[in-house]
C-alpha cells in the first residue's frame, strides 16, 4: 500500500485530475464562485486567505477517493507508473482544473445540490469514518479557493 502524503505535488494533482476526468465526463459541475462560503459555513470552517498549495489539496482529494479500495487500486497504478511524453493521461489542464477535480471528489463523499434561490446544501453520504477525510478536504479546499 503507498502512502499518498509522500507524492509530489506534480503526481497527485496528474493523479486527481485523470480519475476526475474519467469518471466525471457526463456530470454536471456548479460555477465555484459561492461555494467557498457555503462549505465554510456548512462544515463550520472559519475562512482564511488562501494558503494551502495545489499539491496539498490534490493529496487530501485522493486520501477521500482511496477510501474506496477500487480507486485506491487505481490510484496505486498510476502513481507506480512515470509520466512521459509518450503515454497518455486524461489530465489536461486546459479541460479540467483542480477545482472541479476536487469537487468530484467531494461529490463522491457528500451530496451537493444548489436549489433554484442559489442556495448550497451539504448532506454526507459516507461511513463516519471517512468523514473525517471530507472535514480535512473541505478546510484545504477553503484554504485553496480565493475570497
Amino acid at each position: 500500500m503507498i502512502d499518498i502524503s509522500h507524492f509530489d505535488d506534480e503526481t497527485a494533482q496528474r493523479i486527481l485530475t485523470t480519475i476526475a476526468r474519467v469518471r466525471s465526463a457526463n456530470s454536471p459541475t456548479p460555477a465555484l464562485s459561492d461555494l467557498r462560503e457555503a462549505l465554510a459555513a456548512d462544515f463550520q470552517v472559519v475562512p482564511s486567505p488562501p494558503s494551502v498549495s495545489a499539491g496539498d489539496l490534490a493529496r487530501q482529494a485522493l486520501t477521500l477517493l482511496a477510501e474506496d479500495p477500487a480507486t485506491r487500486l487505481a490510484i496505486e497504478s498510476m502513481a507506480g507508473e512515470e509520466e512521459s511524453a509518450g503515454q497518455h493521461t486524461y489530465a489536461d489542464p486546459a479541460t479540467i482544473g483542480l477545482y472541479l477535480a476536487v469537487y468530484y471528489a467531494l461529490s463522491t463523499a457528500i451530496d451537493i445540490d444548489r436549489d433554484k434561490h442559489g442556495k448550497w446544501s451539504f448532506k454526507i453520504k459516507v461511513k463516519p469514518a471517512g468523514e473525517a477525510a471530507v472535514r480535512k478536504l473541505v478546510e484545504k479546499l477553503i484554504g485553496y479557493l480565493p475570497g
